[in-house]
């Protein structure tokens, strides 16, 4: 029998502490776990979801630099929220001042987010999902965790923490994922943004998803062979491993045996220039104990880097962010293991090359055979593939006469967004101007932030 409402969404404050002149203040809301009203739904809609009277927590810590030394104080600063990268990665954890977030917590009340699914908000994992019953249903639940349910879950906070606010519009900054969502926002609800940022996260909207993993492969390559080229002595040892790894059984900690295709996986290191090297640190330590045996010293680096048992959103819906159901949409579900697919057609890419390429963000079905904490998730991963009924992701003709000012970052050797697609987004969506790189990698943000942001605020300024 149909309910006559969804859950009522509640805030409350939590704890606060302090890093140097920087405030940190803990917000806590129960959200919906099924919204309606926005994104093309009605509530009536949202009624018909078997989960429309369950609720979901969701975690924001706000941010504020107390520094005397800033003119405008702290009350008079506009509200700016920071959506992380992902899909399944929680908000920065800062530790220490400075960076992109004392920046930003100059100017503005920064509220980092923990999407739904990630940090201290509701956590989608196997534990939970198996609590639910068959495949089929957890499959269903999955579809509330993607762009639509993450900024309504915005729309919740931001009326919630701007109530007393006379303009009760908020930024938006976005990083990789978290441009996605950006453009998401400003589809279905840019009368609450007053302008928008984003780093390496210009969605490929306008392009279909097998053309986007094709030129996300194109670029793994040329990043494999930049890597050679700083490390020569590693093309003969990355390939030796994984001819070891094809004749000999290697143990991970967590238990299953290291292949060599798994052993690919670490070339998501070489996405960011930051991290790039630390390839090198893992596969120097390859023989450190006998040339018949992996050390454990090497064993244990590479289950830190490939295992997914901290966020197994990632994998489970990491290629559903393409599947838009927009009308007229260039990515129409279903997926079906559109990385895969595409990486069938790279021979280059084989796990038993001469020369070893490694992957990027590459979802594979086989992740859900051999890593123990995806295991248990395989068939509804299957299931998610093969899903022809996507929900929308954007509206593509109101991104096309988008009047809300966007600034983005985006950078040509990006190898997990790739610059071509990105500009093509970039050159549809209205009122949006870039700053472009050719020395940033997709970890721009974290490694030369302040930088990035002070040309993101130029181009705002020359767009007011």
């Amino acid at each position: 029998m149909a309910l006559s409402a969804l859950p009522t969404p509640s805030h409350r404050v939590g704890a606060r502490h302090t890093i140097g002149s920087l405030k940190f203040i803990d917000h806590w809301f129960t959200v919906p776990a099924t919204h309606g009203l926005i994104f093309g739904k009605s509530e009536s809609a949202a009624l018909e979801s078997r989960f429309a009277q369950q609720s979901m927590t969701v975690f924001a810590r706000e941010v504020v630099d107390t520094s005397e030394a800033l003119t405008l104080p702290a009350d008079e600063r506009p509200y700016m929220v920071y959506l992380q990268g992902g899909p399944g990665g929680k908000s920065p954890r800062p530790a220490t001042e400075g960076g992109w977030v004392q920046e930003l917590a100059q100017t503005h009340r920064l509220v980092l987010l923990d999407q739904r699914g990630t940090g201290n908000s509701t956590p989608l994992s196997a534990k939970a999902l198996a609590q639910l019953g068959s495949a089929e249903v957890q499959a269903e639940y999955c579809e509330l965790f993607r762009a639509d349910s993450i900024i309504a879950d915005a729309e919740v906070v931001r009326s919630f923490l701007l109530a007393d606010r006379k303009d009760q519009r908020w930024s938006t900054m976005g990083q990789s994922f978290g441009g996605f969502l950006t453009l998401s926002y400003l589809s279905f609800a840019p009368e609450s943004i007053k302008d928008a940022r984003m780093t390496a996260g210009l969605a490929p909207i306008r392009s279909h998803l097998d053309e986007v993993y094709r030129s996300t492969l194109d670029r793994m390559q040329e990043r494999s062979e930049e890597y050679y080229s700083w490390y020569p002595q590693d093309r003969e040892l990355a390939a030796r491993i994984a001819q070891h790894l094809a004749t000999h059984q290697e143990v991970l900690p967590t238990g299953e045996r290291l292949t060599p295709h798994r052993l690919q996986m670490l070339g998501h290191l070489l996405g960011g220039n930051g991290r790039a090297r630390n390839l090198h640190y893992i596969l120097e330590s390859a023989f450190a104990e006998s040339k018949n045996w992996l050390s454990d010293q090497f064993l244990t680096a590479v289950s830190a880097q490939v295992s997914f048992a901290s966020a197994p959103l990632y994998g489970l819906l990491h290629e559903s962010i393409y599947a838009d159901g927009a009308p007229g949409s260039p990515s129409p579900a279903p997926t079906r293991w559109s990385a895969a697919r595409m990486h069938a057609e790279r021979p280059e890419f084989a796990e038993d090359a001469e020369n070893l390429l490694w992957l990027g963000e590459h979802i594979f079905p086989w992740y859900f055979e051999e890593d123990p904490a995806l295991g248990p998730l395989a068939e509804v991963a299957h299931l998610l593939a093969e899903k022809q009924d996507w929900g929308r992701l954007y509206d593509h003709e109101q991104l096309a006469q988008n009047r809300v000012p966007l600034a983005a970052a985006a950078y040509v050797p990006d190898v997990f967004v790739d610059y071509t697609h990105s500009m093509k987004t970039a050159d549809f969506v209205g009122n949006t101007r870039v700053w472009t790189s050719q020395t940033h990698h997709h970890d721009g943000l974290g490694v030369d932030g302040p930088a990035i942001l002070g040309h993101l605020k130029n181009l705002l300024a020359d767009m007011r």
